[in-house]
């Protein structure tokens, strides 16, 4: 036989239900139950509280005398908690003092305003809930709970939480598992070709189609421009150059390249806008970005080098990239 447990979240009107809550959690714990719910409600218990519930199989109702303490809204935290029951579908079982006049004498008095939320949320329940069972003492609540709660489970069937028997079975299932994903993966990584592969072999001197777009000033105004303009490989390789000729995270691509096309963006927004004296918040286009950190990467003349301590992916120049931008640089300069 499985051994499953069921977990029940308690919900009662406070301090005056004590002694009837003490019973009805010895007695669920008795039958197998894990009992779940807050004595001391307050503000901060709510999001506790819900969160108990969306984890219990079974919400139980304890109600005798009293409305119960009140959140901000006036309304009860238990109504609450009745009310964030149902809306996540809960089987609720309520448990009801028969006659609550008989122990108003024995408790302290609340005011009429309160006991008449009291009498109006007793209604609420005996209308919306099905499974309603009646106690005058600590006794007969107990009994109820025993004689009824079995049929609960018959009733509304739930997952419950199983004891492994065996959880060296388990462990070889997991392990033969895994070595299934592992060859799945090497299956798939056979097949999917690489993204490398897709990128033409380029030059230095080849051109590639830089678009971005910035703001651009004109007459106390800006206008969002969106431009473009021919580029080298060896320009962008002078341009990253300070930045990665030591290892630098990934992001400081398009830091870098956005900073360059603000310092020589105007140019090209004059060509739109021709009073245009300033520019600001360049942006390259990520999919020309993209294609930036492939190629260099493919040429191995800027490649990922390993991460840093915050996990970021490091890239650094190559001895071939220093080598070709070295070479190119002098052959400028001998002209």
């Amino acid at each position: 036989m499985v051994d499953k447990r069921y977990q029940v979240f308690i919900s009662t009107s406070g301090q005056e239900m004590l002694p009837e809550r003490s019973v009805l959690c010895q007695t669920l714990v008795g039958m197998g139950f894990f009992a779940w719910g807050l004595e001391q409600k307050t503000p901060l218990s709510t999001a506790l509280a819900r969160r108990q519930i969306d984890d219990c199989d079974y919400v139980i109702m304890l109600l005798g005398s009293h409305y119960g303490e009140q959140s901000m809204s006036g309304v009860s935290y238990m109504q609450l908690e009745y009310i964030y029951a149902v809306s996540k579908d809960k089987p609720i079982i309520v448990f009801l003092h028969s006659d609550p006049e008989s122990r108003r004498d024995l408790l302290p008095k609340e005011p009429d305003i309160v006991q008449e939320k009291f009498h109006a949320f007793r209604k609420i329940l005996l209308q919306e809930v099905e499974h309603i069972f009646y106690f005058r003492n600590t006794r007969e609540l107990e009994l109820t709970v025993r004689m009824n709660m079995s049929n609960m489970l018959i009733r509304y069937p739930a997952w419950g939480w199983v004891r492994p028997q065996n959880t060296q079975t388990l462990n070889n299932e997991i392990a033969a598992l895994k070595e299934k994903i592992k060859g799945l993966e090497a299956q798939l990584a056979k097949k999917a070709p690489d993204p490398l592969l897709s990128y033409p072999k380029i030059t230095s001197q080849d051109t590639f189609e830089c678009e971005y777009q910035l703001h651009a000033y004109q007459d106390g105004n800006f206008k969002e421009l969106k431009l473009s303009r021919q580029m080298t490989w060896l320009d962008i390789l002078q341009v990253l150059y300070n930045v990665f000729k030591n290892p630098t995270p990934e992001e400081y691509f398009s830091i870098r390249i956005n900073d360059y096309l603000n310092e020589t963006g105007l140019k090209d927004a004059q060509l739109q806008m021709l009073r245009a004296h300033a520019v600001a918040r360049s942006q390259i286009n990520f999919r020309v970005l993209q294609n930036i950190k492939q190629q260099l990467r493919q040429s191995d003349w800027i490649v990922p080098v390993g991460r840093d301590d915050r996990q970021r992916t490091l890239w650094k120049f190559t001895e071939k990239g220093l080598s070709l931008l070295d070479k190119m640089t002098a052959n400028k300069a001998s002209l």
